[in-house]
């Protein structure tokens, strides 16, 4: 009876320390963390991720415990690491609605630029704390074991750069096929970690590819025939295209109210109901992408980069600019904001701008006509100062450059995130109410009325000085306004499929507004190529913004994709 007893006793503790084993209660904790963030517009929970994610936490926390000195605090201190690294996929997804690419880590540098000091200094906090305690805790002892211990967790990641093949074979052989259309059904069925190694290993197989696309005959024979028809055109019409830094919509918002209208009187009466819908890359950051998309006219796949603006070298490219200046226009791009962000100089320069301008406040030395002028108490160049400077050139350069057309591309940055306002300047007049309080939000709908209002006399301007032309008034993405749930919330564009995409897109052709229906952000270049060319353009080639095409699937636009970057990088 005793040794019953006993040996009960036994299978009791042992049972007992399973149970409260610290490698149990590890992936209790993540499975919960991750549980209660997909409850409040997190990723997915990491339930299905057995195979080969949940095997690859245990071991790096199994690692972490043996390299550094048995305590109180180990089981934690060695948690907060992978704890931490799950945040961020958290992070990222609730403020950008994707995954988060290793590649994408390089970015981080400019996206503390753009962030107010309290983040900034909140981000190094959550990261240095923990960090300074596992040092504390390493067992200086175990130099020889941390380094050999590290090396399967380093041989992934060679895999991932150096044999990118072999790692895809692999992966794909023990792991749920990828769904390519959803990066986040791909995280959940073979988990975070693993679909951020997959996507470096596709990216640098795809890197190795380039070669065989920078002489593509069919795509190069297609570019020669479209700068052929605009080169035997009598008249040749100005392009003026404004990318508008997070312009969004108020009126989109099914459940909020205004105290009055927030659009400006004089920009409806302008455009009236014709306000377009055009889907973007991105949400709520990456303003480069969507410029990609428009200038180039193939979507942002992100096969190579992701920003594809960061791998240019500054060597030509095919576009819509290098397409233009071929046909003899004079293109010209003015940036509010700094040269060296996301690459834009050397982009610029390889899509086929002959002349870039920004800011003199930060582009000393360079030759320029712009400047910021007093940006008290909101800390970008306001749109109205921006367009009323890029007229004043542009007319003056007409005059010394009569009979050549002109590409007039313009990028804001203001409305950008904290979306400040300077009440003297800019008193605020929309009281909004909806389910959700957002002073950003609230922000962004007040800067939204004396945007349009600047649009508005651009506009008219544009119609008194230029009237033959076609204008383009493009939102490069939503502002993030604490993440695509806060759209969900307040009935954005009615709840619609992939809403947190959907923006603004407004066209004024020849002195009246025009209407198109959904587009893409690539869709740009041919709306502009078909109203140079009198629609002649799209009787030759697959336009994806009339209707009465057959659609083109994004797919599709792959080689012609490839060829651009192979150009763009050599």
């Amino acid at each position: 009876m005793n040794a019953l007893s006993s040996k009960l006793k036994q299978d009791s503790e042992i049972l007992k320390k399973a149970v409260v084993n610290r490698y149990v209660f590890f992936t209790g904790f993540l499975y919960l963390f991750t549980w209660v963030m997909s409850l409040i517009g997190g990723m997915p929970p990491i339930r299905l991720a057995w195979r080969l994610e949940i095997p690859l936490l245990l071991s790096m926390y199994y690692y972490f415990n043996a390299v550094t000195r048995p305590s109180k605090q180990q089981a934690l201190v060695t948690a907060i690491p992978l704890v931490l690294i799950y945040g961020i996929f958290e992070a990222y997804f609730m403020s950008f609605g994707r995954l988060l690419r290793i590649i994408e880590v390089k970015e981080f540098p400019e996206l503390l630029v753009v962030l107010p000091v309290w983040a900034i200094i909140l981000i190094v906090l959550l990261f240095c704390l923990p960090l300074a305690a596992f040092i504390k805790l390493l067992r200086r002892d175990r130099v020889s074991w941390m380094v050999f211990g590290a090396l399967p967790f380093f041989f992934l990641m060679l895999m991932t750069e150096f044999s990118p093949d072999y790692f895809l074979a692999a992966f794909e052989k023990v792991q749920v096929k990828v769904t390519l259309w959803s990066d986040i059904q791909s995280a959940e069925d073979n988990g975070r970690i693993w679909m951020m190694m997959y996507h470096e290993a596709k990216r640098n197989s795809n890197l190795k590819k380039m070669k065989d696309y920078k002489d593509n005959p069919l795509f190069l024979k297609e570019t020669e025939d479209i700068v052929f028809k605009l080169n035997s055109l009598e008249i040749k019409k100005n392009i003026h295209l404004v990318v508008l830094e997070s312009f969004v919509d108020p009126e989109l918002f099914k459940d909020l109210t205004f105290s009055r209208k927030p659009v400006h009187p004089e920009f409806e009466k302008i455009f009236k109901n014709k306000g377009s819908i055009s889907i973007s890359p991105v949400f709520g950051g990456g303003t480069a992408q969507a410029e990609f998309e428009i200038l180039s006219g193939v979507p942002a796949f992100e096969k190579l980069s992701g920003i594809e603006f960061d791998v240019f070298t500054g060597k030509g490219t095919y576009g819509l600019p290098a397409i233009l200046g071929k046909a003899g226009y004079h293109t010209m791009v003015t940036n509010a904001y700094k040269p060296d962000f996301f690459n834009s100089i050397n982009a610029y320069s390889g899509l086929g701008f002959k002349k870039s301008y920004y800011p003199r406040e930060y582009a000393k030395g360079r030759d320029t006509y712009l400047s910021t002028g007093d940006v008290t108490g909101e800390k970008y160049m306001f749109d109205g100062d921006l367009l009323k400077q890029n007229l004043a050139f542009m007319m003056e350069w007409k005059k010394s450059n009569p009979g050549v057309p002109l590409f007039n591309y313009v990028i804001s940055i203001y409305g950008h995130f904290p979306h400040q306002m300077n009440e003297k300047k800019r008193p605020v007049l929309i009281d909004v109410k909806g389910t959700i309080k957002d002073g950003h939000l609230e922000n962004c709908i007040n800067q939204f009325y004396y945007r349009t209002q600047a649009l508005a006399e651009f506009i008219n301007e544009i119609k008194a000085l230029d009237p033959e032309s076609l204008v383009i008034f493009i939102s490069d993405h939503l502002p993030w306004v604490y993440g695509p749930e806060t759209y969900k919330k307040l009935g954005y564009a009615a709840g619609k499929k992939d809403s947190e995409h959907i923006n603004r897109a407004f066209f004024f052709e020849n002195g009246r507004a025009v209407h198109y229906d959904t587009i893409h952000h690539y869709d740009i270049p041919d709306i502009i190529l078909n109203y140079i060319t009198g629609g002649s353009h799209c009787e030759s080639h697959a336009c994806n913004f009339l209707p009465s095409k057959k659609p083109v699937l994004a797919k599709d636009y792959e080689e012609a994709y490839m060829t651009i970057m192979s150009n763009a990088m050599k």
